[in-house]
């Protein structure tokens, strides 16, 4: 669900643990980062649209947390701590869902946004043993993401370079206290943002953002997405004098809805052989030795009664709580829970693009489509695919590097199971702090570009709300999705694609304000041109940085509204 991670480092497996132990202190901070990457993420998803799942990043605190320590850390320990991080960051994405539930209507309570999240989770687990038979056990696929952070366990488990721990307390620290400090909500010390007054564009929002997540996020998110973001930008000031409001040029989400959608589809579209080749596999009865499980997650009678308990716990919450139709809830279950899961973990394993924005956006029109016709109702469909995709997508991924690593899988599932409630919990309780200080609305104060598409559809797919866009939209949609189409048509030739920058970065930068497309780019400059090129910085010290800077945005991004709160922050 995040942008793509580039790999580190050339990808060498270590060899795995003699004897693979799963040990206290990695189910404890695994546990703990689990739940703090939930709420780190929950904040990002919403400020900047996009996320780091989280597996690198658990990974590298625990080598912090423990380098000194008499007892050798393992691939083992780094795999499990990796796997339950990357369940907590990646279920932050579902405050999209939230968020957008409350921009089209009244808000779910806290205990209705974590039943939610704790129901689509279990039918996400349900279905990930069919997702491992299929996908890692039959298939032999590149798995780019589960190989960069494959390189990242193999560097720090086989020795590691004793500075990342101070590498990353430093840019902990640092960039913690510009996030508390800056005038964005914070005690107002330091600018959060430096106006561009070249040729009167800052009265259009020109502006450079002073945003670690952005200048961290840049690193991983890869140097096209970055050039991106720039062009997203540059495109938003071009527009800004003939839009409503142009000194925000990207609260007139129109045509970057339009660009995400129209793009996200033509990218499924141009890798329809991945497409094609998930629903062969599900009618597949070859087997091939490969696909001998030597290492089963549970056993069939198991697995069949975590079918029955989570489809009947679904059917119960999501009939008896949310109000949907017994054949929505099948629906849901069938084509939310398993198909989508099988069609974007698949890409995601292919072609490093998790298709999940838009699979939110076409799940809702099913949903209304089989007669959940409420704005609210169809967008349990982009929720769905949020809290299931959170734990089958990921822990897939999570499982390729794991067998790599001859990891248990028991270990890995059973351990991620156990992250469920309380990282519902939290993304729940984040959101409510958030819709606190800033209630969610199509015009928004937070960016929340995944949420604004997902409410902007389910108004559409609802013919109660009669939908009026505003002047010029339609053809600005008209525009943008054909650009969209365009773009990743063409970026699907080699010699194009070194050309263009990338179609995702351009998206996002239409409905980021300028003043953060303008940073994403800068960390991309700064991050690969001056540090990486220029002064020979290693890659795994860059990630380690941009690791910090990532956690301190989300991390003082979260305290702030607690502090204000407590009355802290003075106003």
């Amino acid at each position: 669900m995040s942008s793509t991670a580039k790999p580190i480092v050339q990808l060498a497996i270590a060899v795995p643990d003699a004897n693979p132990a799963l040990t206290k202190r990695a189910f404890l901070i695994g546990s703990l980062l689990a739940v703090f990457l939930c709420g780190v993420n929950s904040y990002l998803t919403l400020s900047f649209g996009v996320i780091e799942e989280g597996p690198t990043i658990a990974a590298l605190f625990f080598f912090a947390f423990f380098f000194l320590s008499k007892t050798k850390i393992t691939a083992t320990e780094l795999v499990l701590v990796a796997t339950m991080g990357s369940a907590g960051g990646s279920l932050g994405f579902i405050t999209n869902f939230y968020a957008a539930k409350a921009m089209v209507g009244t808000a779910y309570t806290f205990w209705e946004m974590a039943g939610f999240a704790v129901v689509t989770s279990i039918v996400g687990m349900a279905f990930v043993v069919p997702l491992r038979e299929l996908l890692i056990l039959r298939e032999n696929l590149p798995w780019p993401g589960s190989k960069a952070t494959a390189s990242v366990i193999t560097a720090l488990s086989s020795g590691g370079d004793r500075k990342q721990p101070l590498y990353l307390l430093v840019s902990i620290l640092v960039c913690m206290a510009l996030v508390l400090l800056n005038t964005d909500g914070g005690f107002a010390v330091i600018p959060d943002a430096t106006a561009l007054p070249l040729f009167g564009l800052a009265a259009y929002g020109a502006a450079i953002a002073w945003s670690p997540f952005a200048i961290g996020g840049a690193y991983l998110m890869g140097f096209r997405t970055c050039v991106g973001f720039l062009f997203g930008g540059i495109a938003l000031l071009v527009m800004a004098p003939h839009l409503p409001d142009p000194s925000a040029p990207h609260r007139f989400v129109w045509p970057g809805i339009s660009f995400l959608v129209a793009s996200g589809i033509a990218i499924m579209a141009v890798n329809y052989k991945v497409i094609v080749a998930s629903l062969r596999s599900l009618v597949s009865v070859k087997k091939v030795a490969e696909s001998v499980d030597d290492d089963p997650i549970m056993a069939p009678k198991q697995l069949g009664t975590l079918f029955v308990i989570a489809s009947a716990v679904a059917l119960v919450f999501l009939v008896g709580v949310m109000g949907l139709s017994v054949l929505v809830v099948v629906m849901l279950v069938v084509v939310g829970g398993f198909l989508q899961n099988v069609i974007a973990t698949r890409a995601a394993a292919v072609t490093a693009f998790n298709p999940a924005r838009v699979m939110g956006v076409l799940l809702e029109g099913v949903s209304a489509a089989m007669g959940a016709s409420t704005a609210g109702a169809s967008l349990t469909g982009a929720g769905f695919v949020a809290g299931s995709g959170a734990q089958a997508g990921n822990l897939t991924g999570d499982m390729a590097y794991g067998r790599w690593f001859k990891v248990p899988s028991r270990w890995q599932f059973w351990t991620q199971f156990t992250t469920l409630v309380p990282c519902a919990l939290v993304s729940a309780w984040v959101f409510t702090q958030l819709q606190s200080s800033t209630p969610m609305t199509l015009d928004a104060e937070l960016p929340a570009p995944v949420a604004k598409m997902w409410a902007a559809s389910a108004l559409v797919f609802d013919p109660s709300q009669g939908i009026g866009l505003p002047s010029g939209a339609v053809m600005a949609m008209v525009i943008a999705g054909i650009v969209g189409i365009v773009w990743v048509v063409a970026e699907s030739f080699p010699l194009a694609e070194r050309i263009l920058p990338s179609s995702i970065g351009f998206g996002l930068g239409l409905v980021l304000p300028v003043a953060y497309d303008f940073s994403f780019f800068i960390g991309g400059v700064l991050l690969f041109l001056v540090l990486g090129r220029g002064f020979k910085i290693k890659d795994l010290t860059l990630t380690t940085i941009a690791v910090g800077c990532i956690v301190a945005e989300g991390l003082g991004g979260v305290l702030k509204p607690v502090l204000d709160m407590l009355g802290f922050i003075p106003h």
